[in-house]
């Protein structure tokens, strides 16, 4: 009948109970399931911690954890298999396929990084299909199949002593702080109207 006990009298510590309702195990330690196979939890019923606020929950299709902040403190790798992804809300997801890594955004990706944002030495960023920035620890390139348009609505600054080059490096074009010097073979002007001095 209700609330009966069985007690483990090792230690007085542990019992278990029920009061017609609830099926209770009371210990004053751990709980160790030594089974050799499944823990079986019907579908639609939960494993709840401390004031339910927390709980563990599956459907037959979907396990659902319940909580405020979730803790992983896990001291290795947490594996997510390939082609399957971490969505957030209804559409952004993180998905890898053990070769290519995709974020999916239905708008903006916002970085919002405190520090630098390291990409290695001979990785690039692409856009589309063609152009591309990517860096070699010494020089840096911008690669275009068309134009490289500067949408700056100020000045684009660059350091004294410091040039731009046209080709071979034959042409050049640098300023040192004070005087502007051009440098090359012929320099053509294809003004159309006057070359104002």
């Amino acid at each position: 009948n209700d609330d009966r006990k069985l007690y483990f009298y090792d230690d007085g510590g542990e019992n278990i109970s029920s009061d017609g309702t609830d099926f209770t195990f009371a210990s004053g330690a751990d709980i160790n399931l030594t089974a050799t196979s499944d823990i079986n939890v019907p579908s639609n019923v939960g494993m709840t911690f401390g004031n339910d606020g927390e709980k563990i929950e599956g459907d037959g299709t979907d396990l659902t954890i319940a909580g405020n902040n979730i803790n992983l403190t896990a001291v290795a790798d947490v594996v997510i298999p390939a082609n399957v992804g971490i969505t957030f809300g209804s559409g952004e997801k993180i998905e890898g396929d053990s070769t290519d890594l995709t974020i999916t955004s239905g708008a903006k990706i916002n970085l919002t990084a405190t520090s630098d944002v390291v990409i290695p030495a001979n990785v690039g960023i692409t856009f589309g299909t063609g152009e591309k920035i990517e860096g070699d620890s010494t020089n840096l390139t911008i690669t275009s199949g068309a134009d490289i348009a500067l949408t700056a609505t100020a000045d684009i600054n660059v350091p004294s002593g410091v040039g731009m080059t046209f080709g071979d490096d034959a042409e050049k074009i640098e300023g040192d702080g004070t005087d502007l010097t051009i440098t090359g073979n012929t320099i053509n002007l294809t003004a159309t109207t006057d070359v104002a001095l």
